[in-house]
């Protein structure tokens, strides 16, 4: 099935155009013409080969400003769902479904090509495609989303280094469908050696990574207060800092030594981020309107402070802190006090946004990590932090259809948790990776627990960017 972007990921996918390895940005193309046709079946292929993503429409690729002088007159016309689903289905060895979704900037309105994960086999070209005695497409070809030297993600044939990838990619999805039969199978028991297999669970603490994380959200802090100090929040943006807030301290082992935060390590780390959400996590903060808000090296890493304020959607206080040695630092304003107009600041906390949020962090954690070019026998540690609860109930406010069983208020007001887990780590195992990060969180509610259902099928949501 595509995956259908909810309309927060669909409007940033147009309003903050970016490439990364499952994002990526065409000038307006003629879906009629041979050798625009061929651009847009080489990038459906290649991110398909990727595990899904996005082609937007309309930008100019280098500056990533619209391309207002090619605009075509109908675009949804020219757009079409079922010329493009043919078009895709016409030279696709293995056929898969793709959406056509619009949106608008300015006025102008802009396709984005919405690409399914799940490939269990790789795509390849099965029809070729010739135009003036030029061959635009062979059979055979396979393409792929790959990073160049300068960390610049692009579509090329596969070429033997790539081969790695696709094939865990492949294995990874036929895992996630042996997983979830063995649930069904096994409902009720006990999984714990079961999700240790699939590489989910370390089998003893690491008391030294533990350490760092610690480490980490320590001086992630400090720097979150140097930064808003040099800033200088106004009135309006002082209460920000009282709401509820989560940290995430993130350290791969082993440590890069004497590795450096230039431009090309900030590009490749751009790139590796996967872009589950409209808003995600370790956001790519170069493109933003406020020169103050875009990411500045400081001591030894890259930094970024975002403020602002909102009456329609969520106001934003996010700082992050990226160190190419291997320690990444996100503090983040959360939702349940960042919407005012839908809940009450101080008096919710809504657990399946949280399942989110832990689940794009592991996974985007994974991704990075690879894309940055650590080997699968890394590791990985994860410290989160949740302050300004006492007081709170669990309440799924902004996921209604998804009952919760209601608790609380809670009588703490910060909880710490920490897991680490193998690079290897399968995604079939990350939801029970999230349970073990935030069952402590949620206990304090008056000792309220979620099911393993509501894990896996949360986490799977996200990962299949099924949030709309």
């Amino acid at each position: 099935m595509a995956m259908i972007p909810d309309d927060d990921q669909l409007r940033a996918l147009v309003t903050r155009p970016g490439e990364t390895l499952n994002v990526e940005i065409k000038r307006w193309l003629d879906p009629s013409v041979p050798a625009a046709a061929s651009k847009i079946v080489k990038a459906a292929f290649a991110l398909r080969n990727r595990n899904g993503g996005f082609l937007a429409i309309g930008f100019d690729d280098a500056t990533l400003q619209p391309d207002i002088a090619n605009e075509p007159p109908d675009v949804r016309a020219k757009f079409h769902q079922d010329d493009i689903q043919g078009l895709i289905s016409r030279y696709a060895n293995e056929p898969f479904e793709v959406f056509v979704a619009f949106s608008e900037r300015e006025g102008r309105v802009y396709p984005v090509i919405s690409v399914p994960q799940g490939v269990r086999v790789p795509v390849a070209v099965k029809t070729s495609l010739i135009d003036a005695g030029s061959k635009l497409l062979e059979v055979g070809d396979v393409y792929f989303r790959t990073l160049a030297a300068n960390g610049t993600p692009s579509t090329a044939k596969a070429r033997p280094q790539d081969w790695r990838d696709i094939l865990e990619i492949c294995f990874d999805n036929r895992e996630a469908d042996i997983g979830r039969f063995l649930r069904r199978q096994l409902a009720g028991g006990d999984l714990t050696k079961l999700v240790e297999a699939l590489g989910g669970l370390p089998t003893q603490p690491v008391d030294k990574l533990r350490e760092r994380c610690a480490a980490i959200l320590s001086s992630g802090e400090a720097s979150f207060g140097k930064a808003t100090a040099e800033r200088g929040l106004d009135a309006d943006e002082q209460p920000l800092l009282n709401g509820l807030t989560w940290e995430v301290g993130l350290a791969i082992d082993p440590v890069k030594a004497g590795a450096l935060p230039d431009r090309n390590f900030f590009s490749a780390f751009a790139a590796s981020n996967p872009k589950y959400t409209g808003w995600p996590v370790w956001l790519d903060a170069r493109g933003m309107t406020d020169e103050r808000s875009r990411p500045v090296v400081r001591s030894g890493a890259w930094e970024a402070l975002i403020v602002a304020l909102s009456e329609h959607t969520a106001s934003r206080l996010e700082f992050f802190r990226v160190d190419p040695k291997g320690d990444f630092y996100l503090r983040r304003l959360l939702q349940d006090d960042a919407v005012p107009k839908r809940v009450e600041p101080g008096t919710r906390f809504d657990p399946i946004l949280m399942i989110y949020r832990v689940t794009e962090v592991i996974a985007v954690g994974l991704a990075i990590a690879k894309g940055l070019g650590w080997d699968e026998t890394a590791t990985l540690g994860f410290m989160f932090r949740w302050r300004k609860l006492r007081g709170r109930r669990l309440d799924s406010w902004a996921n209604p259809v998804v009952y919760v069983p209601g608790g609380g208020p809670t009588q703490q007001d910060e909880i710490t948790t920490f897991i680490e887990l193998p690079l290897a780590t399968a995604p079939s195992a990350i939801a029970s990776l999230v349970e073990a990060a935030t069952c402590d969180l949620f206990v304090t509610f008056d000792g309220t627990t979620l099911s393993k259902e509501t894990y896996e099928e949360q986490a799977r949501r996200l990962l299949e960017r099924r949030l709309g």
